[in-house]
């Protein structure tokens, strides 16, 4: 983390410029008199951010940037106030396999824990003489401390504890700032593809719905309108959905400048941001924002269970203030006993050893259907970054996704479309399929990759 942080200082303040060639690992890593896999880690995540661009024959290379210098915040410095479903999808006997990332294997859920946990809880909130009193309606305090500590420290987050309310998950979330914001006369603008059941919540707010397209970057900050009306982006920068890119460090000024200069909202999703194989989580969009233009939301449904129903957001200042005026009157709807066991889990540490477990579950599941896709490797591609509980896959062939669904749940396995996620139905490309592994256990891959082979053989 000491390489990284310096280096990462020596970009944004002009020391290394764009195009200077980093010292080769090896040589850094004599000079240091540290391990190679150090450095080598510390560059890995400097690569991800987009710092860093690989060079071949030279190692890595500083890339194009826009002007960073006192733009980005200082870690240490503290921030002050300022449809139904398809036929196809429905119940179906013979499904042996679901393929979806709505779901975990129940071995994942940290029951012991939970159980423990909440008879500690429940003495905690007897002694606090809590059992039977009305909820705060941003949380309880105990939770949002927790939280707030584990978010700056891992998401890098800037913001206070009053800044935070617990929400129901992502939708509640959604819908709470669609209420903030109804005053407004607002357009959502909404990657192309992007995650359909934000779409669901906007409409029903009545909200009108722009798609922007997105590359290999991420969302087009070049693509978003320049207008006088008013304006919320809803982005997915740290792993995007569906399609998994995670928005380079570059992009990120891009869309945060646009955002200050159109005076636009950028609702940061960041719902499953803590699930990277190969490298440490990416920062957060809201910790380099220094115009309150971002708000964040996160959920425990990722890492816990979407049981649990437990999400966050952190409010910009401006919209804290509309918040405590409009809902001055509500409780939460969070169950206390819930809040606290989830804060508890973040204070003792146990929740951090929770995500690395699911990290390494989910890796090794991931690279187990690589491995069994991996001779069909011309016909099929596998797009992913080493993040995520799912995958896209893509035929070379032409094929038809109804087709597709159809023949693997002949063979017993649940596989979902693509064209969900996409608000022109038209452009979405009818040879992709949307694959989850959650909800599989590591045993049964090859099975189920084999009855998937057998069902598309017209394909492969």
């Amino acid at each position: 983390m000491q390489i990284y942080h310096q280096i990462k200082d020596e970009i944004i303040n002009g020391t290394r410029k764009e195009g200077d060639i980093l010292t080769g690992s090896r040589e850094l890593a004599r000079t240091l008199h540290v391990s190679r896999n150090t450095v080598d880690n510390a560059y890995s995540q400097l690569l991800a951010e987009g710092y860093l661009i690989p060079k071949k024959g030279s190692g890595h290379m500083i890339a194009s940037l826009p002007e960073l210098k006192g733009q980005y915040p200082h870690q240490a410095c503290e921030f002050t106030e300022k449809h139904t479903l398809k036929s196809e999808m429905k119940s179906h006997p013979s499904v042996l396999y679901d393929l979806t990332n709505s779901s975990h294997t129940s071995d994942l859920f940290p029951k012991s824990l939970w159980k423990r946990y909440t008879l500690e809880c429940l003495e905690m909130l007897d002694h606090e003489k809590k059992l039977a009193v009305y909820l705060d309606k941003q949380g309880e305090l105990y939770l949002r401390r927790n939280l707030l500590s584990y978010l700056k420290r891992i998401r890098g987050v800037h913001c206070n504890e009053n800044q935070i309310v617990i929400t129901c998950g992502i939708q509640h979330s959604l819908d709470l700032v669609c209420q903030l914001l109804c005053d407004e006369k607002i357009t959502i603008l909404m990657e192309e593809p992007g995650y359909h059941k934000a779409a669901v919540v906007f409409q029903n707010n009545g909200l009108e719905i722009q798609s922007v397209p997105i590359d290999e970057d991420g969302i087009i900050v070049s693509k978003l309108p320049s207008s006088p009306k008013n304006q919320v982006l809803y982005s997915t920068p740290s792993h995007q959905f569906p399609t998994g890119v995670t928005m380079p460090i570059g992009r990120r000024f891009e869309l945060l400048k646009w955002a200050k200069s159109n005076h636009a909202y950028i609702l940061e999703d960041d719902f499953d941001s803590e699930l990277r194989y190969y490298a440490k989580p990416i920062p957060s969009l809201q910790s380099i924002d220094m115009n309150d233009t971002v708000i964040y939301i996160g959920t425990f449904s990722k890492a816990l269970s979407p049981s649990i129903r437990m999400g966050y957001m952190i409010l910009p200042p401006q919209l804290l203030k509309i918040y405590l005026d409009k809902f001055q009157y509500y409780n939460s709807m969070i169950p206390i006993l819930n809040q606290y066991v989830i804060a508890h889990l973040i204070q003792t540490g146990e929740y951090d050893r929770h995500v690395r477990r699911l990290n390494h579950v989910f890796r090794k599941r991931l690279e187990r259907f690589l491995e069994e896709f991996s001779d069909v490797s011309e016909k099929v591609s596998i797009s992913c970054n080493g993040s995520g509980q799912y995958f896209l896959l893509e035929f070379s062939a032409m094929a038809n996704q109804d087709a597709l669904i159809r023949k693997a749940l002949e063979h017993g396995v649940r596989v979902y479309s693509t064209m969900q996620f996409w608000q022109e139905k038209a452009d979405c490309p009818p040879n992709t399929l949307f694959l989850g592994f959650s909800k599989i256990n590591l045993t049964d891959i090859p099975d189920c990759v084999k009855r998937l082979k057998t069902a598309w053989s017209e394909w492969l």
